[in-house]
């Protein structure tokens, strides 16, 4: 294999190129980063990380067109990597593709399914597509892999709240609370969530502990007034 002036081989110089580059992606300065990954791709056409962190990068910028065509050529080069299929899919629900976002999604459980992002990111596609049921399937997936996240379970809090299963959702909003108990917004919405059950008392209460939270009380004062007129 042909090598420079210093006697690395062209697999080094590639290389060297692509760690550049993500050290730029990791400052955020993501035109320095594509320029070092088309660097590292010239070199190396056939090396799908390449591809990858170059998508990445044009996502970044929301520059969704040249990130698919990267994406799609790392899955291309490396069909067995499910991380592709992922990134792909949440740059074609991005670009507004969502039955190919879903698809994509779906490749990505089937190669790896014990990925709870995975559903996550599926369910979110198919909320999206008013598949409501199908999309709390996969966001109590993403819960049952990972019940320390949060996020899905406030995800999913969401989705039971627009399904009117008021009752399921109030736990999963407690069940973030407990997760996270100094996010005084967890409270609120368990405030409000009580509320609209007719539970004067346990909003109140439920609003009164997100002021524990929060140094300055008076900002939420316009919460605290629009709670009073739901109690009404």
């Amino acid at each position: 294999m042909p090598q420079d002036e210093l006697g690395r081989d062209q697999a080094e110089i590639a290389d060297d190129y692509n760690e550049r580059g993500v050290s730029f992606f990791n400052l955020n300065k993501y035109p320095d980063a594509i320029k070092e990954f088309t660097r590292a791709i010239k070199i190396l056409p056939k090396d799908p990380d390449y591809y990858f962190n170059r998508g990445l990068s044009y996502y970044s910028m929301r520059m969704y067109e040249p990130a698919i065509k990267d994406f799609k050529r790392s899955i291309e080069l490396y069909p067995e990597h499910a991380d592709y299929y992922n990134a792909a899919g949440a740059a074609l629900e991005d670009s507004g593709d969502l039955q190919g976002a879903y698809d994509l999604f779906t490749q990505a459980i089937k190669i790896e399914g014990d990925i709870p992002d995975y559903y996550y990111n599926r369910g979110n596609v198919l909320w999206k597509l008013k598949r409501k049921d199908e999309a709390l399937n996969d966001y109590t997936e993403a819960v049952r892999l990972n019940s320390m996240d949060q996020i899905f379970v406030y995800r999913r809090y969401e989705l039971l709240m627009e399904m009117g299963q008021t009752d399921r959702a109030l736990k999963d909003i407690e069940t973030a609370i407990s997760l996270v108990p100094e996010n005084f917004n967890y409270h609120i919405i368990k405030a409000e969530t009580l509320a609209k059950m007719g539970k004067k008392k346990e909003a109140l209460e439920a609003f009164e502990e997100a002021t524990r939270y929060i140094s300055q009380p008076e900002l939420i004062e316009e919460k605290r007034k629009e709670l009073e007129k739901l109690l009404q």
